[in-house]
């Protein structure tokens, strides 16, 4: 029966309608989840993406990740900031990362090595199923659900397309899969910085499965390793030199990190990748953003770090014991700690914990998973551990897969409101001034002046931007949104209060606008007049700013300055309102002919 099922599997549409199928129910609930944190700055507020033929401008955005920002660039040409386009596209990437876990197992299995083995027997069933794991797991909502993060997914399917035509190539030993090889490292290159491990993880599949091949030439051999690490400099010559750049922290290497000390980070991540681990075996503690509210460990002491590290050592151990008696399970080990080796290191980042750096790596615990499963006694040549393996690993994984659909399909619910995702990241990282602070926005956003259900949103809002502020005074943000709140209140001078107090510890486009606008409110055009200008000051291209001059300069009559800031908005605001301003504009026209006649 094993055996038929196996052979079916073997039609890779077959497998592939698995995989697909599998993938559309566990996300079927996740297609209208709403932007959150740096969605909006990356996509919906982004104006560098807004035509996908401006290829300066989004190289300029973000040349590290240009082949990311140029897919969202597409995706905002079509969709402008409807979210389910962006869903349906990283679904579909996620569907062909499960895809490419089953071609990458499925030839791994198909290696001398697994001759005459049972996984080398059934490599199709068992390959399918390790996909579905991996499709399946909850933890993978991170790099799927939350948009932003394709750059984990995208990032992972070039990867992963990259090692599949890397052992194509030493099966069939064709340039051509070279070539294709080194065009999808380049491309993962620049969608996400840690794919700059992908020479080290080709280099590894060589000496693991290849190196006694008995046909390849060490000259041969050294040549494609050359050219393989020829590759690594791309990373930081394009930060270096080509127009990368960082948002956080200055005199830093990458865009995401920061100036934590490293041993402190690498001392953090001892903890954070066996919490990492203990998600992937029992996925019941999932948190969208800890932010600050992870322990952080200045010494191996700290939150016993040590215990940690230790455990991470048997686990290396374990894996370099079995490099010649069990492959599966020590390429599987191999696999994760280098698809984690960048983020969890030493190379700090400003968050020091994030569910989605885990989407490649998890390819690798599964395939260690299968290992372990599959492993025999006498130093691997004796009878396999479990009496039917097989039939074992099906049973054991059903389970596993069926668990996490069902996690997967909660946790997607979860994101599907910003109120819901951000109330479960408050009760478990309740320290996190972020995530008060988002929570509050969502709130905020979610009142509706003509809704009464929505009247004590304001309150609550207010309530927990405060939160956030106690927890951390120089929250910008918390402070700027709070002004936010109490315009909506009515509450004018505090509004005031707020934007001046988030101007003292950084500029803020946004925070002008409240000053403006609580001074309208007030009847003080001039005064609005000015604090608008001053947003200008911080960005010239803010539309929001660009049409509340406009708006102000119509109503003083001053029509040549309405015109300039309303023209303005059009050339950054494509789509929404264009058909009011440009009305508003033929008004000024006729307006202005006429003053000259």
């Amino acid at each position: 029966m094993i055996q038929k099922i196996d052979k079916r599997l073997e039609n890779k549409l077959i497998a592939l309608g698995i995989i697909a199928a599998l993938a559309l129910i566990v996300y079927s609930n996740s297609f209208t989840a709403p932007f959150t944190l740096d969605d909006f700055g990356s996509i919906s507020n982004n104006i560098s993406i807004r035509h996908p033929w401006d290829i300066a401008a989004i190289w300029k955005f973000y040349s590290n990740r240009f082949v990311l920002y140029f897919t969202f660039s597409l995706n905002y040409f079509i969709h402008q900031t409807g979210v389910v386009g962006y869903h349906i596209v990283n679904l579909l990437i996620h569907i062909l990362n499960g895809f490419f876990v089953l071609l990458i197992i499925r030839s791994i299995l198909g290696l001398g090595f697994f001759n005459k083995k049972i996984p080398g027997k059934y490599r199709n069933i068992i390959s399918v199923i390790c996909s579905a794991a991996f499709i399946t797991h909850p933890i993978q909502v991170n790099a799927v659900t939350y948009i932003v993060q394709r750059t984990a997914s995208l990032a992972s399917l070039f990867y992963m397309i990259a090692v599949f035509f890397f052992i194509k190539f030493r099966l069939h030993d064709k340039i051509r899969h070279f070539a294709l090889t080194l065009l999808f490292t380049v491309l993962a290159m620049f969608t996400k910085e840690n794919t700059i491990t992908i020479p080290f993880m080709l280099i590894l599949i060589e000496l693991m499965f290849f190196l006694k091949d008995g046909k390849t030439s060490w000259k041969k051999r050294l040549l494609f390793i050359f050219i393989l690490l020829a590759t690594i400099p791309i990373i930081p010559s394009t930060t270096l030199f080509w127009g990368g750049y960082s948002q956080s922290d200055p005199n830093v290497s990458f865009k995401a990190s920061t100036s934590m000390d490293r041993l402190h980070y690498f001392y953090t991540q001892m903890n954070v990748i066996v919490k990492y681990i203990k998600l992937l075996f029992i996925p019941d503690d999932l948190n969208f953003d800890y932010s600050n509210d992870f322990p952080v460990s200045k010494t191996i002491w700290e939150n016993n770090s040590y215990i940690s590290f230790l455990i991470l050592l048997f686990i290396g151990f374990i894996s370099l014991l079995n490099v010649r008696k069990n492959k599966l399970l020590s390429f599987g080990i191999l696999w994760f700690f280098i698809g984690l080796s960048v983020e969890s290191s030493f190379i700090s980042i400003k968050d020091v914990y994030f569910e989605h750096r885990l989407y490649f790596p998890i390819a690798g615990f599964i395939m260690a998973i299968a290992g372990i499963i599959f492993s025999r006694s006498r130093g691997g040549r004796g009878r396999y551990n479990f009496k039917k393996p097989v039939l074992f690993f099906i049973v054991v994984m059903t389970f596993y897969i069926s668990m996490n659909s069902a996690l997967t399909l909660h946790r997607n619910y979860i994101f599907g409101s910003g109120i819901r995702l951000w109330s479960d990241v408050v009760n478990k990282a309740p320290r996190s001034d972020r995530a008060h602070c988002v929570l509050a926005t969502n709130y905020m956003n979610a009142y509706d002046e003509k809704d009464p259900d929505t009247f004590e949103y304001l309150d609550i809002a207010e309530k927990e931007f405060n939160k956030a502020i106690e927890l951390y005074s120089r929250n910008d943000t918390a402070h700027c949104n709070l002004s936010k709140v109490y315009l909506l209140k009515k509450e004018y001078q505090k509004c005031i209060d707020e934007a001046n107090i988030t101007n003292r510890i950084r500029k803020s486009e946004y925070a002008y606008f409240n000053l403006g606008s609580a001074y309208e409110k007030l009847n003080e055009p001039d005064k609005a007049i000015d604090e608008y200008l001053d947003g200008y000051k911080v960005n010239d291209k803010s539309t929001f700013i660009l049409k509340a001059l406009g708006n102000l300069y119509c109503e003083k009559e001053d029509y040549k300055n309405a015109k300039f800031y309303y023209e303005r908005f059009l050339e950054y605001n494509d789509y929404n309102d264009s058909k009011d301003i440009k009305k508003k504009l033929e008004d000024i026209d006729k307006k202005l002919t006429t003053s000259v006649k």
